[in-house]
């Protein structure tokens, strides 16, 4: 029974995370940059007010358009790591187990980015760039390697410590 809850939790959060990706791509090209530049924007003030370095108006929306396109590819890269990580998870629930589960989370993380890329050809304003791919699989990776690497230092700690792993 503990198997099937697993199943269904992590396969309703994979799709639903799926989904998340889906809005945000159908966001037209405005929208989608009016969000990121106000997470631009608000990093440069909150910076210019903690440091008290008194930068004008001016000077902190061009500090924010230098900073919105790295915010955005690394929203892109975020998304992707958790697409990757929730992947992974179901994968395992599904039985699948070492660099198989790794290599079959990345494989639909790349799916997915390149499906996405295509949907983003109907909408207003946006394209779909094979850049774009590389970075969310790149994302993707990212998630996946830090998975691996924790994984790896919780089995050695728990393997010194005499502790069960499960």
């Amino acid at each position: 029974m503990e198997q099937i809850r697993n199943k269904l939790i992590t396969g309703v959060l994979l799709v639903g995370w799926m989904v998340v990706i889906f809005c945000f791509s159908a966001q037209p090209a405005p929208e989608s940059s009016a969000v990121s530049g106000t997470v631009a924007y608000r990093i440069v003030d909150t910076t210019d007010r903690m440091l008290q370095m008194e930068l004008s108006g001016g000077q902190i929306l061009s500090y924010a358009e230098i900073l919105d396109y790295p915010i955005r590819k690394a929203a892109h890269m975020t998304e992707y790591a958790i697409l990757g990580l929730l992947s992974f998870a179901f994968l395992t629930s599904m039985g699948k187990k070492g660099k198989g589960a790794y290599l079959m989370a990345l494989g639909i993380a790349v799916a997915y980015a390149t499906t996405d890329e295509f949907h983003q050809l109907f909408v207003q304003g946006r394209s779909g760039r094979f850049t774009d791919v590389c970075i969310d699989t790149t994302g993707a990776v990212i998630g996946l390697f830090l998975l691996y690497f924790v994984g790896k230092v919780v089995r050695r700690h728990c393997e010194k410590q005499g502790l069960p792993l499960q």
